[in-house]
């Protein structure tokens, strides 16, 4: 069998990259990111978690204060809603109340469904369109807040809690 011998100029080549023009679906090389977040966003992360974390403590922690506040707060507004013909006795009983009712949820011995009932009634109280309450408006909230503070509630004299005060009812005309 003969062999071709073959001139090295005439033996087939790979072909030379530059040859050909580059693919317009190839990118190239992928380039580097620096993968994900990183170690600041990191850091950043776990501090806002641990910043959290210390909030929601001092909130646990202060809770009782929080809303005692909250009630010194809403019983001036209460106060700056009270009707003029609203009698001294109901306007103390009132302030015992809220006194009564901050010392309940500070001390952690209080109804929580009261409490929610207290809550929705001091919020339809200072939204109503009206400014004044009505005199039943405000034995309900003193009832209310009683019945947060359950059995702590004291009159002036400190002899305890008074029985309920009953709105004033029409004269019969039979």
């Amino acid at each position: 069998m003969p062999y071709l011998i073959m001139k090295e100029s005439e033996v087939p080549q790979e072909p030379k990259q530059d040859q050909f023009p580059a693919a317009p679906f190839s990118p190239g090389p992928p380039e580097s990111s620096g993968g994900g977040c990183g170690r600041v966003g990191l850091i950043g992360c776990g501090l806002l978690v641990l910043l959290l974390g210390a909030a929601s403590v001092v909130f646990l922690l202060k809770a009782g204060d929080l809303f005692a506040w909250a009630m010194d707060r809403f019983e001036v507004e209460i106060a700056h809603a009270l009707p003029d013909d609203l009698p001294e006795a109901d306007r103390r009983r009132l302030h015992n109340a809220f006194e009564a009712a901050s010392d309940a949820v500070r001390a952690g011995d209080f109804d929580p469904l009261a409490l929610q009932k207290l809550q929705s009634k001091l919020r339809d109280s200072l939204l109503e369109e009206s400014q004044n309450l009505t005199r039943q408006q405000v034995l309900e909230l003193i009832a209310i807040l009683e019945e947060v503070a359950g059995d702590d509630v004291e009159d002036e004299s400190g002899e305890g809690k008074e029985e309920p005060l009953s709105p004033v009812a029409a004269p019969s005309t039979t």
